[in-house]
């Protein structure tokens, strides 16, 4: 149910007719809309709806926004003359040429996982993104996350270990032969499961310089990470990645650590919804009255 006053409509945008849902906010809008992107192949409703909360809660704040179906993805057609790295921009083109018809003159692009890495590469070539919401946005494995990754594993180990010499000293002799057998039968089988890290190679892309280009021309970042994104496993990661050589102040990094990539409890949804309204007003003034 939208909050009074607030109107959602729906768009065809450009001559392929693009897909995106613009929400309105009651009273004056503030010259800073927001752009949400879809991720992976999800349309721009947002894993459990996300997308569509967050759209409403930052009208109470004046932003205008517009969630869109990025080209090929939910309801948006293909650009197939296009490589996806100039579809993205021209996405968003048309995006802002229908925001700025509603006074929005700036804009801040969010999106989750994929939608971030896209919101990022738009921002460094177009001058009217003031802001990014990253979600489990490119980051890249530090010397410390190999040692987080490697103290959790070993308390892991431990912790099994221990469940495993409990649960023999309470086994029958017989029981216990027979496991064994069993085990050593199972080993003798050579398996090699793929995982799905196996399948994201980080390496092929180099963002770091994108990053430094975008935070030293003044844009706000606010790069958010859950914790089940397994190439981040602390605070202060992005940071680091992002080295000495980098001016990160203008750059808020947030670890939920009790939340999963796709937000799927209430609560973790509602905390993410707070960390993102509490930066945007603080950014960007939003809200005309507090101006």
């Amino acid at each position: 149910m939208h909050p009074p006053g607030v109107v959602s409509t729906p768009l065809l945008l450009g001559e392929t007719g693009l897909f995106g849902i613009r929400t309105t906010p009651a009273e004056q809008p503030s010259t800073v809309g927001m752009v949400l992107l879809n991720g992976g192949m999800l349309p721009s409703v947002g894993p459990f709806r996300m997308n569509v909360d967050l759209a409403e809660a930052l009208s109470g704040l004046g932003a205008t926004t517009l969630r869109l179906d990025q080209s090929g993805k939910g309801e948006s057609p293909a650009r197939s003359e296009l490589t996806p790295a100039d579809a993205a921009l021209l996405d968003y083109d048309e995006a802002l040429a229908n925001l700025q018809r509603c006074g929005v003159e700036q804009t801040v692009i969010g999106g989750l996982c994929s939608g971030a890495v896209d919101a990022l590469q738009i921002a460094a070539q177009r001058e009217s993104v003031v802001g990014l919401v990253l979600l489990d946005g490119y980051v890249e494995q530090t010397p410390r996350w190999h040692f987080h990754h490697q103290a959790s594993r070993a308390a892991l180990q431990a912790s099994r270990l221990l469940e495993r010499v409990g649960k023999v000293i309470s086994m029958r002799p017989e029981s216990l032969i027979e496991r064994l057998k069993r085990k050593l039968a199972a080993d003798s089988v050579e398996t090699e499961a793929p995982i799905l890290t196996d399948y994201r190679d980080w390496d092929a892309l180099d963002l770091r310089p994108i990053y430094a280009s975008v935070l030293d021309r003044g844009v706000k970042v606010l790069s958010v990470f859950s914790g089940t994104f397994y190439p981040y496993n602390h605070q202060g990661q992005m940071v680091n990645f992002l080295g000495p050589g980098v001016d990160t102040h203008n750059l808020t990094e947030v670890f939920l650590s009790e939340a999963d990539h796709t937000y799927t409890t209430l609560r973790c949804r509602r905390r993410l919804l707070e960390t993102v309204l509490d930066w945007f007003d603080a950014e960007f003034s939003a809200n005309p009255k507090q101006a």
